[in-house]
This record gives structure tokens, sequence and C-alpha cells, in this order.
């Protein structure tokens, strides 16, 4: 572990390595403002600011103005300046004259313009810091003053404030400008120099103050005064009596070898933590870890734990993905919760804390963003009682100790306490009727051994009542035992096949056929082209003369002769004894009765028997010479034999033998159509048992050919019909749950309702005892306690009190909400002191800023988007580890390579994901995200609205012009645009501005800034938006690029594109962040922003971006976006579509639609009825089948899903029967269900309902 923790450590120095506290080349406008060059060389005045700083006697202390013109000239070197003007002029006497109110007219212009530059420096420097500010809760805006510059040991580089004065800037207007000390704040000795100093030379500073509430009255009279103080920790520092201030020049490389003071002042932002630092150094010392750690970096598997609560205590409504997630954390020990944008990550959360503290656990809620935890904070809502937030430990610490206060006393009043009980009642009651919403789903979607649903059923067939016409033919087909044995796969497929060869028709024809000409049954189907002919001139022949039938009267026996012949002809030795039995005993029957009599009762029996014989030898005698007779006579028909089965054969000799000529005649009739008989021949010879059983059944029964194909059509009907009916009557009290449906549902709803109220009061009773039973535990300890959390000076420290006290203050407040760096500065690095460490934000934070907080946890929850915002730092990694790392698993090896939280976290801890998409409120704002980087996956409900009076995207195209990387027209439109929301009294929206470059940011901050001293109605309107709450929440107007945007949403997004043609009339994209790897999870953030409106201000068409030559995917995703704004902006829906499904990786197929027929039947018979209905509305995976659109409202006033559709959208029987319902009531639909059942039982019932349903909510409406 020493080995990985050295290298997140050093990682940790690298970040820091520019950290400005440490090390400063020049002075940026963005961080710093340079007063030692403004001031320079002038003792006078270096010795008024310095006292100002020192002694924090004065209230302001002037930067610009009209008592500082002097520094500016000499800044801005106005006689250089002035030799630009012609400050001479010619009198009349000829003389050149000097023009001195030219030249103070000159000089006026030059300070004016100097001046507005130096305001506009302070500007920056200040919207920087108060950004921050929003963004962390940190604000770090000091004097330093002076600075250190040098080594420290061999290797690390500093120049570096020594001490800071918290200050603030005052910007009057473009000319003045002053600086004012905060009263209540510490001055400071810079803890990060003299942290660093300790760690190089291994000095222990513990007992080193940094902090004073004011220099001189603790013995600092001077500079050297604070240096000899230094000195007796052994940190030394070269001092020099300079006292005039000097520029702070840029440089590549410190000059002095050791620590110099320097007389540079700079006001600027200078980070102050290094409070993780100071935890890595105990863990890697003492080889410190956790099974949460562990599995992180090892991907080593912690031991399950066999008691897992199936119980979680919410306390507001979660869909379902939400529910799930918590089940899920109470199964898993570790966790990644996946929170695409808008889908309840911070609710998710909210619940995660409200489910611990009630079982009596610890959480740790960790962001580097201070608005993702205010907004956890305030969605606690009254339970945020129990939590703490603290965002910067030295401001924050009165107010720790009187909220601890507050909530010490609000604990000793409450008396009652809120049982489990009361919950377990609610959660068995929901159970229940979740249970019977388990039967209607099992009755209706399990399948049944015929091979279908019921509910496909009911949607593949219609009664069959008594009088109705196929009821005849409904009963037939249960004496057909072949059909009843066949499932509904064997019948389609069969009635498919007959189908698709139209095998009814040739079935129906030979059939036909067959009844007018028996011996096509028997025609070969490979007879030769020469037989052919030779049978039919045969026939023609015997037609054309005279017929000689054959002498039956000579020889009686012939065709019975004949027929066993034919039949016994490949024998080679024929048997006739059967043949003469028969034939003797058909003209005997009398004679042969006999012989079955006992020869007991029949003495004659003897003389019969001899009878017989002699007159079975006297008829076979007869066979030779008939059979003789007979092989002459048909010899001349022997060419029939190869044209007909030996059966038909048979049957043509012996009407032929018997003189009668008809099967002839029927033969001719067939040979001559024999092609069409060969070809259905074949074809029906093919067919399967189960389609010659169906077509079989539908002949039998029909009249008709219409009736025919009725039949074979409506066998599946018929069939399943019997199946629906042997259903109803085993299943008549599940089914009879149908017509209670909606009352379950409200019931559900209402009790969780219910149950959410309960679990507030739970949560909050539960851990208020838990503090109470602990404090009156131990009396002693609780006094000194109460004592320290109740004073009112020398308050200690958050982090000495939090040693001191951790357990009373985790029963206290259970739940604690920091950045990584406030968590190291006031938690003792205490192993497993959380239940839960819960990282918001996770895809931005960097793995080295997260394991101390890990440590101190039990149970880890990673919650983030990895399609956003990665961790950036702005740093040059100027000290890089070098320790060998080969000797380490690749698992590990891979496990330091990783940057993000959620990267890693992602490889080693189960995930679960969110999916219902809640803050845009029109699905055009979110589709284009939910298409390109989710893959169709948020769950979105459909527009309410057609938009077609205004759409939720618009377009602004301007002229404007690239220059310098902003575009002025740009920023001017944004500013107009912000001016005329402002100023309508109707608006109630928020408002954010997203450019994609810093320089644009600042051009638009500009704008705004001159718009408003010019105009005192924006000004005013302004200055009440910027500093807009709404319940807790910080919802102000924010100006921002694509870096700082991520965990801000705002109701108005306006975006600035600022690429335009240049000065030269070309386009020249440089896409910055935009084009690097990843650089789409910068625009992916930036334009799910929105939840009511966007506006893309835009000087191009997107296809004036040349992205073609782009590494990344970045740019041409940009490129697709502007493309789609434009097509939503105009209505083209069309060119909508095209462009979402072409950002789709893998275009998705549609299945086969068992019920698709019941849609189109109820959206034509509503048309029918005057009502506008419109298919499969939505864009994603959820689409409604239909949906009434009110045009004069221009709403859809009614969303019509089906049992089978809510089926298919999900397996979840909750998800789809409550929690999908109310997500699409949120969003301003009405949903009403039909159900296969009903509209099998009765479609004008179903009709009428919904016609009964829109009335309803027209009225409610009105």
């Amino acid at each position: 572990m020493s080995k990985i923790y050295k290298h997140y450590k050093q990682r940790l120095i690298e970040i820091s390595g520019k950290n400005r506290s440490l090390y400063s080349k020049r002075v940026t406008n963005k961080f710093s403002y340079d007063l030692g060059n403004l001031f320079a060389k002038d003792e006078k005045i270096a010795d008024s600011l310095i006292d100002f700083l020192w002694s924090g006697k004065k209230l302001e202390f002037e930067v610009i103005g009209k008592d500082r013109k002097d520094f500016i000239y000499k800044k801005i070197n106005v006689e250089k300046k002035l030799s630009k003007y012609k400050t001479t002029y010619v009198n009349e006497s000829g003389e050149e004259k000097t023009d001195y109110l030219k030249i103070e007219r000159a000089k006026n212009q030059e300070l004016k313009r100097a001046m507005i530059h130096e305001i506009n420096c302070l500007k920056q420097l200040k919207r920087e810091i108060e950004e921050f500010e929003r963004e962390t809760g940190r604000y770090e805006l000091y004097v330093g003053y002076p600075f250190v510059e040098g080594y420290i040991g061999k290797d690390l580089e500093v120049r570096a404030p020594l001490i800071l004065f918290s200050i603030t800037v005052n910007i009057e207007n473009d000319t003045t400008a002053t600086i004012e000390l905060l009263s209540d704040e510490p001055i400071k000795l810079n803890k990060v120099l003299l942290f660093a100093y300790a760690t190089q030379k291994h000095l222990n500073i513990d007992d080193l103050e940094t902090e004073f509430d004011n220099l001189k009255s603790c013995g600092f009279k001077k500079v050297e005064d604070v240096i000899d103080y230094l000195k007796k920790f052994d940190i030394n520092v070269r001092y020099s009596k300079q006292t005039e201030f000097v520029p702070f020049e840029p440089v590549t490389k410190v000059k002095y070898k050791s620590l110099e003071v320097k007389n540079y002042c700079v006001m600027g932002r200078f980070p102050m933590t290094n409070s993780i630092y100071n935890d890595y150094e105990v863990l890697e010392k003492k080889q410190l870890t956790t099974p949460a750690i562990e599995e992180l970096l090892f991907t080593k598997q912690p031991k399950k734990s066999k008691k897992i609560s199936t119980d979680i205590f919410p306390i507001s409504f979660l869909d379902y993905a939400q529910q799930q997630t918590i089940k899920n954390l109470n199964k898993n020990f570790n966790m990644v919760i996946y929170g695409p944008p808008g889908t309840g990550k911070s609710q998710t959360i909210v619940n995660v804390i409200t489910d611990a503290l009630t079982k009596g656990k610890k959480v740790l809620v960790v962001s580097q963003k201070k608005a993702a935890l205010d907004v956890v904070y305030n969605r606690l809502a009254t339970l945020n009682q129990k939590a703490i937030i603290i965002a910067d430990s030295d401001k924050a610490k009165s107010e720790f100790y009187q909220k601890a206060k507050q909530e010490h006393e609000a604990i000793m009043q409450i008396e009652g306490t809120a049982f489990l009980d009361k919950f377990h009642e609610l959660q068995n009651q929901i159970d229940n009727e979740s249970a019977e919403l388990d039967t209607i789903n099992n009755i209706l979607f399990e399948q049944q051994p015929f091979g279908l649903t019921l509910q496909q059923m009911y949607a593949n067939s219609e009664i069959i009542g008594k009088h109705s016409k196929d009821y005849a033919i409904y009963k037939n087909m249960f004496q057909t035992k072949e059909l009843m044995d066949m499932d509904f796969n064997e019948i389609s497929e069969a009635q498919k096949l007959i189908k698709d060869k139209k095998k009814d028709d040739l079935y129906y024809k030979f059939l036909e056929k067959k009844q007018i000409n028996p011996l096509i049954d028997y025609i070969k189907s490979d007879i030769d082209i020469h037989t052919l002919n030779q049978a039919q001139n045969l026939i023609k022949s015997v037609a054309s003369n005279k017929f000689i039938p054959f002498d039956m009267t000579k020889r009686p026996y012939a065709r019975d002769l004949l027929s066993y012949y034919l039949e016994h002809t490949d024998s080679e030795n024929i048997n006739y004894r059967p043949l003469t039995k028969f034939i003797a005993t058909t003209q005997y029957p009398s004679l042969y009765s006999k012989l079955n009599v006992s020869h007991v009762v029949l003495p004659m029996y003897p003389f019969v028997k001899h009878k017989v014989n002699k007159i079975e030898k006297e008829i076979e005698s007869t066979f030779n010479d008939t059979l003789e007779d007979l092989k002459q006579y048909i010899a001349g028909y022997e060419v029939l034999k190869k044209v007909l089965e030996p059966k038909g054969y048979l049957l043509t000799l012996d009407n032929i033998v018997s003189g009668n000529t008809m099967y002839l005649k029927m033969l001719g009739k067939a040979l001559s159509d024999y092609v069409e008989i060969r070809d259905i021949n074949i074809c029906l010879n093919e067919l399967t048992e189960s389609e010659k059983s169906i077509l079989k059944f539908a002949y039998k029964n029909s009249d008709n050919y219409k009736g025919f194909k009725y039949i074979v059509n409506k066998i599946t009907v018929f069939r399943t019909y019997n199946e629906i009916i042997s259903l109803e009557n085993k299943h008549k009290e599940e089914l009879s749950k149908l017509a209670d449906f909606v009352n379950i549902r409200n019931r559900i709803i209402s009790l969780k309702g219910e149950q959410l109220t309960f679990n507030k009061q739970l949560c909050y009773e539960k851990n208020a005892n838990e503090y109470k039973e602990y404090f009156y535990r131990n009396p002693e300890n609780s006094k000194n306690f109460l004592y320290q959390i109740s004073k009112q000076q020398n308050l200690w420290p958050i982090r000495k009190c939090m040693q001191v006290y951790k357990d009373y203050l985790l029963k206290l407040f259970p739940c604690f909400l920091l950045s990584p760096e406030i968590a190291s500065q006031i938690l003792p690095l205490e192993r497993e002191m959380f239940d839960y460490v819960v990282f918001d934000e996770a895809s931005q934070v960097f793995v080295e800023n997260t394991l101390p907080c890990i440590y101190r946890g039990k149970h880890i929850i990673v919650a983030g988007d990895s399609k956003q915002l990665r961790p950036t730092a702005t740093f040059l990694k100027r000290y890089m580890g070098n320790e060998d790392l080969d000797d380490l698993d690749y698992s590990t090896q891979a496990a330091l390579e990783v940057e993000s939280l959620l990267d890693l976290a992602t490889s080693r801890y189960f995930s679960s994901n969110l999916t219902y998409h809640y803050r845009s409120r029109s699905e055009s704002l979110i589709n284009f995200s939910n298409y390109a980087f989710y893959g169709k996956k948020l769950q979105i409900a459909p527009d309410i609205s057609k938009n077609n009076k205004e759409s939720p995207i618009e377009r602004i195209k301007v002229d404007g012009r690239w220059i310098g990387a902003k575009n002025e027209k740009e920023a001017q439109t944004v500013t107009n645009l912000l001016a005329k929301l402002l100023k309508n009294k109707k608006r109630t929206g928020t408002i954010g501005i997203i450019t994609f470059n810093i320089e644009q940011e600042n051009a638009i901050e500009d704008a705004i800034d001159k718009l408003e001293r010019q105009d005192p109605e924006f000004k005013m309107a302004l200055l009440l938006e910027r500093n807009r709450k709404e319940n807790g929440e910080d919802v102000s107007l924010f100006i921002k690029n694509l870096e700082n945007v991520q965990g801000d949403e705002r109701d108005i997004i306006i975006f600035s594109t600022g690429y335009a043609q240049n000065e030269y009339g070309k386009v020249v994209a440089r896409f910055g962040s935009l084009s690097n790897e990843g650089g789409e999870n910068r625009l992916n953030v930036a334009i799910t922003r929105a939840k009511q409106k966007i506006y893309i201000v835009t000087s191009i068409e997107p296809e004036e971006l040349n992205v073609a030559g782009t590494k990344n995917m970045g740019p041409k995703l940009f490129k697709e976006y502007l493309k789609y704004v434009r097509a939503v902006a105009s209505g083209n829906k069309v060119e909508t579509s095209i462009i979402l499904d072409n950002l789709l990786p893998d275009k998705q197929l549609q299945g086969d639609d068992l019920n698709g027929k019941m849609a189109s039947e109820i959206e034509k018979l509503l048309e029918e009825e005057g009502y506008k209905v419109e298919r499969n509305i939505g864009n994603a995976d959820y689409k409604l089948p239909l949906a009434i659109y009110n045009k004069r409202k221009d709403k859809y006033i009614l969303g019509i899903e089906f049992d089978y559709s809510a089926k298919d959208s999900s397996e979840s029987v909750l998800e789809r029967d409550v929690y999908h319902p109310t997500f699409m009531q949120s969003r301003g639909w009405n949903i009403y269900r039909v159900w296969s059942r009903d509209w099998w039982l009765n479609k004008n019932k179903v009709i009428n309902a919904i016609k009964k349903e829109i009335d309803k909510i027209e009225e409610l409406s009105n």
C-alpha cells in the first residue's frame, strides 16, 4: 500500500505544482492583479497599503480612482503615449506654441482608457472569485504580501506569498475600484508554503500558528517579525529591508537558491488546501487500508453480509430505476450509480441518505461542486436538521456550533417516537396490492400451452355467440381431433404456408375437379410426353371406332379375376384359392353357412364339404382360360398402366371389361389437363399434416369457395376462442381483478405517499432518540460537549471538536456533506467512521482526491455519468513519481493509470442505472443527447404539445465576426436577449448563458456590464437575477463556458456558439477542449442544462464548419447538434428524425406485432367519432400507441396505452403499472389503458369509455 499511496500523493503534488499559493510564473488577469506594479517604487503608497492591510483600521483602500491617476500615468508611460498626438500649434505671430489644453484632453483620454482597462482586469478577477465561490463554497481572494522566492531543497521551486489578507473588491464604476478587508476573516500565513517547506525539510510544525485576528496585537509589527517567528520552527527566509513595491515580472525560473523575501504585492486567488496530502502522509506511514479501498485498487472482493435488509426508507416518490438502485445498494457493499442528465441523481442520493439514516447508519456525501452538495442538502428538506454542510471550514465555524446547539436543543424537546410497526403495516398493504397486480400480470401474460398468452388470445380472437354464423363451424371443430390437438404456432405456421403459396386455391380447385372426374386422383405425376400421346391416341381410337366389350357371358368370373390378377401381378406364383372361395361363397351362401355348424349338429357335414370342394374346383378350372382371354383383351390398353396409379388403372380396366367407356372418357379429359393436374398434385403432396387438417376441415364445412376461404382464414380465431373460454372458466376470480386495476394502482400510490410522510418522521425521531440516549448515558462528557457547542468565543477548530466529540457529533449529525479537501480538513482520519461515503459528480473527481474519504467509509457509492466531464487540472506536470510500479499486478497498475473515480469504480463495483429523465419539459431539449450519448435508453415522456406556437429550441442567426477568439455581435445579441427576458414581467424561468470558450464568456460579461451602466431597469433586474434563490438553492443567472457548467440547470439556456467568419471572410473553427479526447462529453453537459427553452445565437450555418480533419468526436457531434437545432427550430420533423436516427450506431428493427390490429381498429373508430388520433407518439423507446390531439389547444389531451404496450415497455409489473404512469402524469399526460379482454368482450363499451374519459378531461381543463 505504501507504494500506491506514495504514487497518489505524488499525483497530488503534480496537481498543486501549479498551485498559485506555491508558485506563480506571472500575473494573469483571470487569477491575479499586480498591486505592486501599479504602485511600484513609491514608498509612501506602499506604507499606506501595508498599514491598511496590517492594522485593519481603515474600512477600504482605493486601488483605481481619481487619487490614483498619477500611478496609472506612470504605469502606462503617458509621456510616451502623448508623443503620438500633435500637441503644438502656430499662433498669429507664426510662433509654434504648446497646446496645453489639447495635452490635458489627450492625457484624460489615455487615463480613462487605462482606467477602464484596469477596472476590466479587476472585474475579470472578481468574476473568477465569485464563480469559484459558487462552485466550491470557498472564497479565496487575498492580497499576498510579501512574497518568498527561491528553492526549498534542491528541486522545489517557490514563488509564493508569505502573508495573505482576505479582501473583497468593490467596483463602483468604470473609473473607481476599492478593496476592503474582511473583518471576520483571519490574516493567514501561507499554509501551503509552510507545509511544503516542512515536508521537504522533515520538520514538525504542528505548533506553528498560521491564523491571526490582528498582526500587531499578536506582536508582529513588521514583516521581519514574521520572519523571526518562522525561524523558531527552523523555517529560514532571508529578509531584505526594501520598502518599495516591485512589479511581479514574468519568470521562467527563479534566480535564488535559498528563500528570499521579495516586495511583491499581488491580489489574487490563492488556494489554501493541503489537508488531503496530510492524510496521505498518515495512510502511507501506517499502511492503512479498508476492504473498500482494496476492492477499488486490487479488485479484492469483500465478504458479503448474510443479513440483507429488504426495507427501504425513502422520503420522496421514487421511480422504478431509483428504487431498484437503492434496493441493489442493500445487496452490495460498494456500488456505482450512473445518472445521466436530469435522471434524478441528487434525489436518489437524498433517498440513499434517508434510507441509511433510518437504519442507524452514518453517511458522508462528497463532491467538489458546492452546488451539488447544496441540492442534496436542500432536498433533504426538514431532515437536513440531521445533516451538516461545510464549504469553508474557517468561515463555517460559528455557523457549525450554532447549528449543533440548536439541534441539541430541538432533540431534547422531542418526546414521542415513531415505530417501525407502522412502516411495516403500510409496506404489507403495498405488498398485498402489488400482489393483485402480479395476479393480473400472471394470468394475462404467462404463456399458455396453446402457445399464446391470454392477452394475445384476446387480441387475436373474437366472441363466437350461439347465434353467430360461425357457431356451427366452431362446434364442428370440437369433433375434429386433428385441429383440437394443434397449438397456435402449428396453426399459424400452416396458415402462413397455405397463404404464401396459395395452397387453399389449389386444394379447392383440385377437389372440385375430383368431384367431376374421380380419375384425377390416380393420374401419375411422372408421365413423359411420348406415353401421354400414346394414351391420348388410344382413347381417341376407342372413341372413334366401335367399342367391343369383353364377353362376360362366356367368362362369368372375368371381372373378379381381373381385379385379383392385377392386385397380385407382382407375385411369382399367384394363389387363387382366396378368390375361388370368395366367388363360391358369393354364389352359394347357404351352402357355405352350413360349414360353420358343428359336425355333431350336422350329420351331413361331410357331404356338404364334398360339394363345396367340387364347386370350388369347377370355378377355379375356368380361371386359366378366362385369364388368357383377359390378357389378350387388356393388352390393347397396356399404355394406361403407364399413366395411372394401380388403383386407377384397375378401376378403369374394370369398367372397360364390363363394357363401360365412361372412365376412358374421364381419363381422356384428365390427360388433356395433365400439366395443370400434375403441378397441383406435386404441390398438394407436399402439404404438412397440419395444412391437410385445416384444408380438409374448411372444405368439409363450406358450401362454396368463399366459405372455404373464410374458414381457412378464421381457423386461428375459432381455435383461440376455444382456449379463451377454457381459461375464462378456470380463472374467473383472477380476471375479475381487471375491473379494479385503477383503484389498485391509486391505492398503491396513496399508501406510498403515506409511507413517505411517515419515513421522514421515523428517520428524524429514530436518530434523535439515539442521540438523546447517548447523551444521557455519558453525563460528564456530555456536559463538556454541551459547553463547547454553546460558547460564543474562543471556538475550537471544527477538526478538534470532531476529534474529541466525534461520537456526539455523528449522532447529532449522522450525515456530513463536504468536499474532499474539507473532509480531510475537519474529519479525523479514522477507519470506517461512516457506513456510507457517497461521491457525487464522480466523473469530475481525481482518484487521488478520494482515497482518504474512502478510508473513512465502510461502503462506497460512486454517482456520476461517464458521458459528462472528466477531471480537469490545468497544470504542467512538474513533479513525476519515479518509483517502480512494475512489481504490482496488472489490475493495480491499470487502476493507477485511471484519472477519475467514476472510471475506476466502474470496472470494480456493481452498477445501477437511472433512466427516467425529468429535467427537460420537451423531448426536443434532450433527444439529441439521448440518441448521441445514451443509445436512446433514457425514459423520456413524449411532448404533451406539438409546440406549434413556440419551439422549445429557438435559433437566432446574426452576422457576427470571429475576431480575437470572440464574437462581439453575438455577445451583444445575447445581452439584448437577456435584457428582454429580464424585463418580461410574465417570465418566471431561471436563466443560464453558455459559451464555447472563455473569451466569448468574457465578451458577454463585458457587454452585460456596459448595458448595466446604461440601463437602470436592466441593472435592477440583473441584480435580482444574480442573487436569485428558490427553496434554498442557488438558481441565479450564470454565464459559463463548457468547462464549468456541469451540475447546473436552468429553465432557459442561451448559447453563444461564437464561431463566425474572421476579418478575412474565413470560418476558422478552433474547437479547443471540444476537440480533445472525450471533448464530446463537454458538449453533452452543455446541451442538457435546459428545462424549458434553449436559445442558440449563432453566426454560421452548420455546413460552414469544417470538421473533416478532426480526430475526435467532439467537433463532429457539435456540427450535428447545430443541424439538429436548425431542424427543430424550423419545425422540420422529418430532418430532425433523420439526424437523430443517424446518431444511433445500430438501427433498431421492429418485430412482428400480434397486437397491432387492436390499435388500428380503435384509431379508426375514434376518427369516425371526429377525434384527431395520432400513432406512436414519442421518439425514444417508450411510445404511446395512440394519442388524442386537440388542435385548438395544441395539446395531446389523452394518451392511450394497451396492456400489451405497457408490458413491452418493462418486465416489471410495478414499473409499468405504477411508476411509469405516475412519471407520465408528472409530465402532464393523462393516460388511459385499454385492456385486450375489455376490447374482446365489448368494443363499443371501450370506445364509449375512452370518449367519456376525454369529456372528463376537457371539462376539468375548462
